[in-house]
């Protein structure tokens, strides 16, 4: 039985993966067997006591690192990416495997950081977006193989930064965007060019092999995740369930633990973050802009 810690409790995802390790009969009926969330920490009392209550968790720990010698794993789930590099830094320096919730942080020198420090102490580390692993998105996935080569498509999902500030702004909701279009297209990105109007970007990705792709981050129109490839072999299209995608994406970081391997390397990691770095670079400069340029910024833009 892995142990679990989570930390952080402002986010609903604590409560989704204790319910469901925890309870017997959580909803929907998305049991995971082989793991429990055995402790959590949270920086709100009152609602750090909700989510134990409503999952379960029979230790409330007023310091994470209490959870070192009571966990085999822990989970860095906080809304804020900012709060993602300081919480998780210590268990990955004790080469406790740990599971960061998207975005990984919001500044690429933290995320890098991170990367650098689990391939230092041998931790495992990841940090992905649940919908990527959500079995209707995984299956699409295999499927665009058919019409391989992908030369063109669209990955929309909604994401707001004005609404979502106090999280961080664009990367809060446009990192599942984000990394919807690279789980489906690659990661071998060149360059951004972004725009805006009235609450809606789109974001020209262009591709090393010559592919190019529109991420759409909705402010403005229907709450939908949606993703379209065009290949030389025909088009697809796919709207994203995500009714399964806590359980999914949970067993891909129970299945690391198992097996001692990374489902994401350490440029898969990195990479999202500096497609929102570089979104946010050219929203403010008006121009294109190549994800590598830089060795570090924040992902905000300021």
């Amino acid at each position: 039985m892995i142990r679990i810690g989570i930390v952080g409790s402002d986010n609903t995802h604590a409560e989704r993966f204790s319910e469901i390790t925890n309870l017997e009969n959580p909803p929907k009926g998305l049991h995971v067997e082989g793991a429990k969330v055995v402790a959590i920490y949270g920086e709100e009392e009152e609602r750090t006591k909700e989510v134990a209550e409503h999952g379960q968790i029979p230790k409330i720990v007023k310091d994470p690192r209490e959870m070192l010698n009571l966990v085999d794993a822990v989970m860095v789930v906080f809304r804020h990416g900012d709060k993602h590099y300081p919480y998780a830094r210590p268990f990955i320096e004790e080469g406790i495997p740990t599971f960061i919730d998207k975005p990984l942080t919001l500044k690429v020198e933290e995320a890098e950081g991170l990367v650098e420090l689990a391939e230092k102490r041998k931790a495992l580390l990841t940090s992905f977006s649940t919908l990527r692993y959500a079995r209707n998105t995984v299956e699409f996935i295999e499927k665009t193989r058919e019409i391989a080569p992908l030369t063109a498509g669209v990955s929309a999902g909604p994401a707001n930064a004005e609404e979502h500030e106090q999280y961080g702004g664009l990367p809060f909701y446009g990192i599942h965007a984000v990394e919807l279009l690279l789980a489906t297209f690659g990661y071998d990105v060149e360059s951004v060019l972004a725009t805006e109007k009235e609450r809606n970007i789109l974001a020209s990705v262009k591709y090393r092999n010559g592919a190019l792709v529109g991420l759409y981050f909705l402010g403005n129109a229907d709450y939908v995740f949606h993703l379209v490839t065009y290949g030389k072999g025909g088009h697809l299209e796919h709207v994203v369930d995500a009714s399964t995608c806590y359980a999914d994406g949970l067993r891909v970081f129970l299945k690391m633990i198992e097996t001692g391997e990374a489902p994401l390397s350490g440029k898969e990691l990195v990479t999202p973050v500096r497609m929102l770095d570089a979104v946010q670079r050219s929203l403010s400069a008006g121009k294109e802009f190549g994800i590598w340029e830089s060795e570090g910024g924040n992902v905000r833009g300021d």
